[in-house]
């Protein structure tokens, strides 16, 4: 860091550091506990099926983002990562992101496309908006560096070098989320008033149309924005890990009710 800092403002750097290390390995932990616990399930509704598309996109959402989690926390913990190494590798978590979030939105997309009887107006505008999220996040991402951080702390941490551009990242897929939870709960709503369905058929749809999936997500990334742009520096980047995990389970989780969808029409 540029400036000398106090001692009460070098406490402050070193507990928003730990924080922000707690917080992904925690994280970390949870999603390799996920997969050992749901690996039993996994090979019964994901590799005991015909092989299809959807098996290729399931697997890469489910085992990408764990590279980027043993990267991050290698960065966040390596007192042996020298700076130089640092900035090779800040990036690269966030590059697989992409990757994740192209799978993840061709997913949702899938899903809203069987919901609306395959109508190819919902998944034009789906695709339109994938591609401008994953532009954005393209735009946005390649802004970060990594924190400067003063002698004797330990930990390669991205930030953007313009916070209200590397920001963007994760409003891109906040937006993109939001309009795949309306378009899907608006279905839902449309169908249940069409069947003159009560409140505890609604919820049966609500949970089968994924809404919940949505809603979660949402929160996840809702809560990433919000910390980027109150949290002090630093100490921003505290919940990416957590929103990565919860997209990573959740998307996971629907692995049965993927393969049905394709074979939905209503």
């Amino acid at each position: 860091m540029a400036a000398e800092l106090t001692a009460h403002e070098l406490a402050g750097v070193a507990f928003n550091l730990m924080a922000a290390k707690l917080f992904s390995l925690a994280s970390c932990v949870m999603l390799f506990y996920d997969i050992a616990i749901t690996f039993g399930d996994e090979v019964e509704r994901i590799w005991m099926r015909k092989f299809s598309w959807f098996t290729i996109l399931w697997f890469l959402n489910r085992y990408l983002s764990p590279l980027g989690f043993v990267v991050i926390i290698v960065s966040f913990h390596d007192p042996s990562w020298s700076k130089a190494a640092c900035n090779r590798y800040v990036l690269y978590p966030e590059a697989l992101k992409i990757v994740t979030a192209f799978v993840i939105g061709v997913i949702f997309i899938t899903r809203v496309y069987a919901i609306y009887a395959r109508s190819l107006v919902i998944v034009s505008v789906g695709c339109t908006l994938l591609v401008i999220e994953i532009a954005v996040k393209i735009w946005a991402f390649t802004d970060g560096t990594s924190l400067d951080l003063p002698e004797g702390l330990i930990g390669c941490i991205l930030v953007g070098k313009n916070p209200n551009r590397f920001v963007f990242t994760w409003v891109a897929e906040l937006v993109f989320d939001s309009a795949m939870f309306f378009l899907t709960m608006w279905r839902t709503y449309v169908h249940n008033r069409s069947v003159k369905g009560n409140a505890a058929s609604l919820l049966n749809l609500i949970f089968r149309d994924g809404v919940i999936y949505f809603a979660v997500i949402f929160a996840a990334n809702l809560v990433t924005v919000l910390m980027f742009l109150l949290a002090p520096v630093g100490h921003e980047c505290t919940s990416i890990s957590l929103s990565s995990l919860l997209t990573n389970a959740d998307i996971a989780g629907s692995e049965g009710d993927e393969r049905e969808l394709q074979h939905v029409n209503y």
